[in-house]
């Protein structure tokens, strides 16, 4: 063999060798990025299966606290079956008219708002024939009513009526009674200013003095048809609804009391201010004004309706007088007297507040609705109606308690 060929063959073996080395090389590579790749696919598999696990978890913990339990249930199918008699009591009460209380605009807007509550259609012969008869009693101002010593009450009840019935069907009635109701707000317009302790209130009628309950029917009203919260009548009624608040630093001193941050019927009226609970004795001897449960919830409520924040510090206060007084088995300070207005106005003021459960302060946790439903079914009579044996303020005439009673169930669902 010549020099050349074995110089030839010695290259080509090492030319073999180095691809034998790179072919290795290259399925060695292979090999471990194959062995990688399935380590890593099967780790990401299990993460995943772990999260499907957990979210599997957390959804089966989530319906465990949204099922309701056998007593829940059972809860609720008493509470129906409490309106579908209620409702049917006050159905059997409507008079050839369609009115309630022989003709008063007042009580039929009462009953229809809690025959609306308790499912009933605004197409149900009943509830048209009611709606008929608000919409005649319309007067010229756009305030719907009969009697004109109760024109804000029933204006205002007639309008969340009419809301809930049928906003498009009822326009027109609707945009003349909130017209009317804005334009007798107590303001400018009445030749007073923000310093009169009537700004911003709503009474019986234009020439009488504004009181709380008023100015809540008024407000509720407000709310339902959906008035913006840049309108002025909500900063009007603000001041007003301080004035009727126990607190100190943002009452200014229309009446004195304890300073507990409750409420009052009125910061000022023939004899002065006025709460229908009476009087405290105050440590430095003088008198103070006592607040009281339906008007605490009326104030609370309406605070928030009017935009007031869960936190700011009147809304805290009202709070605060509602956990230390909590109780569905009377109107806080006033005992039975009201107790039907009272659960009605608790139960939309809580509603509002957008919590199931109230700690009072006591730090014992409340479900309201549950409670209140309780307070209200067991007071049921066996007609189906309920009825106030101290009878005050209307609430010894069954068709007006049961409409409470309707509405305030209503809100327990």
């Amino acid at each position: 063999m010549t020099n050349s060929a074995k110089i030839a063959l010695v290259v080509g073996v090492a030319v073999a060798a180095a691809a034998v080395i790179a072919i290795g090389l290259v399925g060695a590579g292979l090999v471990s990025f194959w062995h990688s790749s399935r380590v890593g696919h099967q780790t990401l598999l299990a993460t995943a299966q772990a999260a499907v696990a957990e979210q599997a978890q957390q959804e089966a913990a989530k319906a465990a606290v949204a099922a309701p339990s056998a007593e829940a249930k059972a809860l609720a199918e008493r509470r129906q079956e409490a309106m579908a008699r209620g409702a049917a009591y006050v159905l059997k009460e409507q008079g050839e008219d369609g009115s309630w209380g022989k003709g008063n605009a007042g009580i039929t807007s009462l009953c229809l708002r809690a025959l609306l509550a308790a499912g009933k259609p605004a197409t149900d012969p009943a509830v048209k024939k009611g709606i008929d008869f608000l919409l005649k009693s319309q007067q010229p101002d756009g305030g719907i009513y009969g009697d004109a010593d109760l024109r804000t009450y029933t204006s205002s009840i007639a309008c969340s009526v009419l809301v809930k019935a049928d906003p498009k069907a009822y326009a027109d009635a609707i945009e003349k009674v909130k017209g009317y109701l804005i334009k007798t707000q107590w303001d400018e317009e009445e030749s007073i200013d923000k310093a009169n302790p009537w700004y911003g209130g709503h009474g019986y009628g234009k020439h009488e003095r504004p009181d709380l309950s008023n100015t809540q029917f008024f407000v509720q009203a407000m709310h339902d048809a959906g008035v913006p919260k840049d309108n002025p009548l909500w900063a009007k009624v603000t001041v007003f609804l301080s004035r009727c608040q126990d607190r100190s630093e943002s009452n200014d001193k229309t009446f004195v009391g304890r300073d507990d941050g409750g409420f009052v019927y009125a910061p000022t009226s023939k004899e002065g201010p006025e709460s229908k609970a009476g009087t405290v004795d105050l440590p430095d001897g003088r008198k103070g004004l006592r607040s009281y449960g339906s008007m605490t919830y009326a104030g609370f409520k309406s605070f928030m309706y009017a935009g007031l924040k869960r936190d700011d510090p009147r809304v805290a206060a009202a709070m605060e007088w509602i956990r230390k007084h909590w109780t569905f088995e009377e109107n806080p300070d006033m005992g039975q007297l009201g107790l039907y207005y009272y659960y009605e106005t608790a139960a939309r003021a809580l509603s509002a507040w957008g919590e199931d459960k109230v700690m009072d302060a006591r730090r014992r946790t409340h479900d309201w609705k549950a409670e209140l439903t309780e307070a209200i079914v067991k007071r049921q009579r066996p007609d189906g109606s309920w009825l106030n044996e101290a009878d005050r303020w209307f609430e010894g005439f069954g068709p007006v308690t049961t409409s409470y009673c309707l509405n305030a169930l209503a809100e327990c669902k």
